[in-house]
């Protein structure tokens, strides 16, 4: 097993995956400051730059780097949500300044304001709509790729215990300040992070707009982990994107050794859609039966999020 899973939620706006990478550091839409290639050179840069400085040390680990949980350590109290919320701002699949027009000259507190409470009801319609059949009370439940929380949140309401995990450490100390709760711990994407988790203690794992920013082997990684955490007779929610061929494969991503290329690969928002072969493979050889793959679609009320346009894979615990 990996000693790493690298998994960090992917808050995806309506506009689907065309606008997570528009936002990352070499497909970053222009601010219409400058003129021409000029303006998105300088664009690039500057994102790119802001990438370097704030990822951490594993891959697609967003505003990772330690020097930011630094930063909020030492923050006042009563300064902490502001500047985790501004923390989450630098990343590129949280909060979008061009997803409404009224955020076009908007203060930046009030910016950041409007896209906690959008995250926040988008998230809790997921759960009401999505996974509130699948929750009891007596539940333990995790939470694989967590983001900022807010899924974590509205699901710890209707459970025990709430285990949430992600890559970034950045991310997790946001959580913490703001969509902490009792029970939810929120726990590092790795072994010393799982290592807290009882084997065979789980009744749910979930993941939403994670599975398709992730390589191969670290998806691997993640089904072996459910299946060693879930009880028998366990589920999981995979919010899946089905291979529609509209997509770079992963090895054209890997193969690709030019100087942006690699730079791309490190420190762009990663998209890898993943055949439905494949799913069903790598879930009969890590123990799990496939239950159902069903279009979001039948499950949302409306296409609030790009999740609506994709595919749910239920899988039980053998």
């Amino acid at each position: 097993m990996n000693r790493l899973i690298q998994t960090s939620a992917k808050r995806v706006a309506p506009g689907g995956c065309d606008k997570a990478n528009a936002t990352n550091p070499w497909t970053f839409e222009s601010d219409g400051s400058l003129p021409g290639n000029r303006r998105v050179i300088v664009h690039r840069t500057l994102n790119l730059i802001k990438a370097v400085l704030t990822n951490g040390s594993d891959n697609q680990a967003f505003i990772g780097a330690k020097w930011l949980v630094i930063v909020l350590w030492l923050t006042p109290r009563f300064l902490k949500r502001n500047v985790a919320l501004r923390i989450l701002s630098i990343s590129p699949h949280y909060f979008y300044r061009s997803l409404r027009a009224e955020y076009a000259g908007m203060p930046t507190n009030q910016f950041l304001e409007a896209e906690f409470e959008r995250n926040r009801v988008s998230r809790e319609s997921i759960c009401d709509q999505v996974l509130l059949p699948h929750l009891k009370p007596d539940y333990q439940v995790l939470e694989i790729g967590c983001g900022p929380g807010f899924l974590t949140k509205a699901v710890a309401r209707h459970v025990k215990t709430a285990y949430a995990c992600d890559i970034s450490i950045g991310v997790l100390e946001c959580c913490r300040i703001i969509n902490g709760a009792a029970n939810i711990k929120y726990i590092y994407s790795g072994e010393s992070g799982f290592a807290q988790i009882p084997n065979f203690s789980l009744n749910l794992a979930y993941s939403f707009a994670v599975i398709q920013h992730l390589r191969e082997a670290v998806i691997r990684s993640l089904f072996e982990v459910a299946s060693k955490k879930l009880r028998a007779g366990g589920l999981c929610l995979f919010q899946i994107h089905i291979d529609d061929g509209r997509w770079k494969s992963e090895s054209a991503w890997t193969d690709d050794q030019s100087v942006i290329g690699r730079f791309r690969l490190r420190y762009a928002l990663n998209f890898f859609p993943r055949t439905e072969d494949f799913l069903r493979h790598l879930a009969a050889e890590t123990g799990f039966a496939v239950v159902a793959i069903r279009p979001m679609s039948e499950l949302l009320n409306h296409p609030f999020d790009a999740l609506y346009h994709q595919h749910l894979l239920i899988l039980s615990k053998l």
